[in-house]
């Protein structure tokens, strides 16, 4: 998700106690399999999958980290395991995200919740429960300072390289990423690589849109020859911030990636992200578009809707009014009425409708599974260090108004989660 000042992170790889072989991220300089061969050379067209399931769920990378901080998920004022409170509220798929470049220690907090050991111990949770996973692989990194953040650089260790090597490089990390949680039991049904990458992919200077596609194209032979090699089926998305901005589909198109499955879209309108739906009136409209121009799926794969204002009797109740962008914004942000749990589960069950009537596979949310910070109000300061972004904004969780937990009644799951079982 692109935020005013925040997005999703980066992740670091090193080895297991399996001995399975981790993605270390290092200077391989050998491609394995068949990624010698320049995929831009001779791109490979993506079959037209069958999709039987419809993808309903949530993020879950923020939870075990933040239990870790001696937060509780709780339902009927009993702590649960919240994996196993989505599975119950009828999800079937959790997003993770696994980058290749961790964040920096801020203020003594290592942030670990898109690193490798808490990537797989999440998976494997999500797995223990039935839940199927969709895969976030970012092999490029985002740069947080004092006042912002700039999205999907390239690593500084890759800078050096020509474009063909850099190719290689992705296309390996990609491969033995998805091969060490093979090795650990863990197998991903969609996989985007990279993170809302109509922003950019790899970007060193402006953003080149060719280059970008041709790029892409390396990560995404990866997913395919993985899943060729296990014989699994595995989705592959092209993840876009925003539906007005479609047209990248043509864009990257022009540059020869086509050998994916999905659109992945972010959809966060209102007036501080921004996002409109561009000359379609729906997503039945905009999916119908997809299939019959371009024979890809698509799903919304990040999009939220506060359930409160985060006020009790006038008292601010979290710490997310505390970071540096506020949230929600897509009605009037001083009407309580428009955030209720019973909003939020009719607005994305809406969604999700609108979503599946145009061939749409699912509608995963983001940053449904935040909980604030151990406060009561920002007075009170932030009691556990806790952060989630390596920036002093930081700080506390950042999208616990959207959550399906409720922080101003104890962190007990509300209705707005039911949004999941009301579509079958």
């Amino acid at each position: 998700m692109v935020l005013p000042l925040l997005v999703v992170a980066t992740v670091a790889c090193g080895g297991d106690d399996s001995g399975a072989q981790r993605p270390d991220g290092g200077g391989q300089t050998e491609n394995p399999d068949n990624s010698e061969d320049n995929p831009n050379s001779n791109p490979e067209p993506s079959p037209e999958p069958e999709v039987a399931t419809f993808y309903k769920g949530t993020t879950m990378s923020f939870a075990n980290y933040l239990i870790d901080f001696g937060l509780e998920y709780r339902e009927e004022d009993k702590v649960t395991n919240p994996y196993v409170s989505v599975k119950s509220h009828g999800a079937n798929i959790v997003r993770l995200q696994l980058d290749r470049q961790p964040f920096d220690e801020i203020n003594g907090v290592t942030i670990d919740w898109q690193q490798w050991d808490r990537v797989l111990e999440d998976a494997k949770m999500a797995k223990a429960e039935g839940l199927d996973i969709m895969l976030t692989l970012k092999p490029d990194y985002d740069k947080y300072s004092a006042t912002g953040v700039t999205h999907n650089n390239i690593p500084e260790d890759w800078k050096s390289l020509d474009e063909v090597s850099l190719g290689g490089q992705i296309y390996s990390w990609v491969l033995e990423s998805l091969e060490s949680l093979h090795a650990e039991g863990v197998d991903p049904v969609i996989v985007a690589v990279g993170n809302e990458v109509n922003i950019g992919f790899m970007l060193n200077g402006s953003h080149d849109s060719a280059r970008t596609a041709r790029l892409l194209n390396y990560g995404h032979s990866a997913v395919r020859d993985f899943a060729r090699k296990y014989d699994l089926d595995i989705l592959s998305a092209l993840h876009i911030a925003n539906p007005s901005k479609i047209g990248y589909v043509e864009t990257y198109a022009e540059g020869g990636c086509t050998n994916y499955d999905v659109v992945a879209l972010s959809w966060y309108p209102g007036t501080n992200i921004g996002h409109t739906m561009g000359s379609y009136a729906t997503f039945e409209a905009m999916g119908k578009a997809l299939k019959s121009e371009y024979g890809k799926l698509f799903m919304i794969l990040e999009t939220a809707y506060s359930f409160t204002t985060g006020t009790v009797d006038g008292e601010w109740m979290g710490d997310w009014c505390d970071n540096s962008y506020n949230y929600p914004d897509w009605n009037d942000a001083t009407n309580a009425v428009n955030y209720t749990p019973a909003k939020q589960r009719e607005w994305l069950r809406r969604l999700a409708e609108d979503v599946r009537a145009g061939g749409g596979i699912g509608v995963i949310t983001w940053g449904t599974e935040s909980l604030p910070d151990l406060l009561s109000g920002k007075a009170q300061g932030h009691g556990t260090g806790l952060y989630t972004y390596p920036a002093a904004w930081g700080y506390g969780s950042t999208w616990e108004n959207n959550s399906y937990w409720d922080f101003t009644n104890g962190n007990n799951l509300h209705e707005g989660i039911d949004w999941m079982m009301d579509i079958e």
